[in-house]
């Protein structure tokens, strides 16, 4: 009698494991991953540079985060932030030649400015704010 208790009581344990297990290995831990929302991607006149502007929505407790991110061609997935600004803004980017890049946003209020870069290798980053 005692066997069976402690085979059942081992197969609820494997099976509590594997549960948790599961969890973690889809939902990104107890926490939960961030949200990436593409918006746009433009590569620069001499496609040595690409850029990217998304949405990041890390769930309830945090505000949304609109981000402009620029990466060399060469290099994979090493992005730089550039620009991140608190909440659902519109940002377009722009490449105004082979070395300047145009950020225009809805908003450039200093409290909701995360990050602003004004160079980042041989680009020079210019803001400009949207009127609406």
């Amino acid at each position: 009698m005692k066997n069976i208790a402690f085979g059942i009581l081992l197969i609820i344990f494997i099976l509590v494991i594997a549960i948790i297990v599961f969890f973690f290995s889809t939902s990104g831990g107890l926490f939960g991953n961030c949200g990436i929302y593409k918006i746009s991607h433009t590569v620069s006149p001499t496609s040595k540079y690409e850029v990217r502007v998304f949405k990041r929505d890390c769930g309830a407790t945090t505000l949304i985060a609109t981000v402009v991110a620029i990466r060399e061609i060469k290099k994979k997935n090493e992005y730089q932030d550039l620009f991140i600004l608190e909440g659902d803004l519109q940002i377009t980017a722009r490449w105004i030649d082979t070395t300047e890049l145009l950020i225009s946003s809805s908003s450039m209020d200093q409290e909701s400015i995360y990050k602003k870069i004004l160079h980042w290798n041989d680009v020079r980053v210019i803001y400009k704010l949207i009127k609406e």
